[in-house]
C-alpha cells in the first residue's frame, strides 16, 4: 500500500518528443512569448527511435592530503559535453561530417583538417502533459562526428557537442511552454516568482523578511535583452532589504 501511494503521488514528465537544432550564425533568435524559432535555426535531422540525449557537467574535486587519508578542500568546473544520435542525410550532419568543404565545378573536396563546425544548439522536449522545454546554449559549440557507418538500413551516426561557458558562467539559457487544447504554444506562467510593489513597506511592517543568509539584504538582478534578443549579464538593482 505504501508503494502504490508514493508511486500514485509522482508527476513524472513523460516525453514524448524531442529536436535538435543548431544555428550556425552569430545572432540566433527565439521568441521568448510562444518559443518560435527565428531565421537562422535548423533542425539538426531525424533521430531514430530509441536514441538519447546525453548530457554530461564535470566538476573536478581538488583534494587535500591529510594524515588519515584526504579529503575534497575545493570544486573546479570542468568541461561541458553533449551527444545526440542522427541519420544521415540533413545538411547540418554534413557540415558538421566535413567543416572545410571546398565545391568548385559540382565537385565537394572534403578537406581533413583540425577545422570544427561551430553552432548554438537548442534541445526541444515535448512531454505527454502538453509543456515544451526549450533549452538553448549561450555560446556556440564544438561539433564533431568521429564514426561514420553505413549499412543497408539507415545508422544513425553520434554527434559529439563539446559546449563553452560564457563570460558570465552562464552556458544555458531554458524556458517552459505549455501547449493549449486549440495547439496555441503560450509562456509557462510563474508561480512563485512574482513583482511585488510594496516590498520594503512589508518588511518595515514584519510581514516579510530576507533570508539571513545574505547578511546585508539581498540583491536582485535584472535580465538585460540586447537588440538581438539575447541575454546579456545581469546587471544589479538597488538593494532590497536592510
Amino acid at each position: 500500500m505504501m508503494i502504490t501511494a508514493r508511486t500514485a503521488g509522482l508527476n513524472l514528465d513523460v516525453l514524448e518528443d524531442r529536436e535538435t537544432l543548431m544555428h550556425f550564425g552569430d545572432a540566433p533568435k527565439i521568441d521568448i512569448a510562444t518559443g518560435t524559432f527565428m531565421a537562422g535555426w535548423h533542425t539538426a535531422g531525424k533521430e531514430p527511435v530509441g536514441s538519447s540525449h546525453g548530457e554530461t557537467r564535470n566538476v573536478t574535486s581538488n583534494k587535500t592530503q591529510l594524515t588519515g587519508g584526504h579529503t575534497a578542500t575545493s570544486y573546479t568546473a570542468g568541461d561541458m559535453t553533449g551527444t545526440v544520435d542522427l541519420i544521415k542525410g540533413s545538411p547540418v550532419l554534413d557540415k558538421i561530417e566535413w567543416p572545410d568543404t571546398v565545391a568548385l565545378e559540382g565537385v565537394l573536396y572534403r578537406r581533413h583538417t583540425s577545422e570544427v563546425a561551430k553552432a548554438y544548439v537548442a534541445r526541444v522536449y515535448k512531454y505527454q502533459d502538453g509543456i515544451v522545454h526549450i533549452k538553448s546554449s549561450r555560446e556556440k559549440a564544438g561539433l564533431t562526428i568521429a564514426d561514420r557507418a553505413s549499412s543497408t538500413d539507415p545508422t544513425p551516426r553520434s554527434i559529439t557537442i563539446d559546449y563553452a561557458n560564457g563570460d558570465d558562467s552562464v552556458a544555458f539559457e531554458e524556458m517552459f511552454y505549455h501547449i493549449g487544447e486549440d495547439g496555441t504554444v503560450t509562456q509557462v506562467e510563474k508561480k512563485i516568482f512574482q513583482n511585488i510593489t510594496d516590498v520594503e513597506a512589508q518588511i518595515t511592517a514584519g510581514t516579510a523578511f530576507v533570508p539571513e543568509a545574505s547578511a546585508s539584504g539581498l540583491t536582485a538582478y535584472v535580465a538585460v535583452t540586447d537588440e538581438d534578443g539575447l541575454v546579456e549579464t545581469p546587471e544589479p538593482a538597488e538593494p532590497v532589504g536592510p
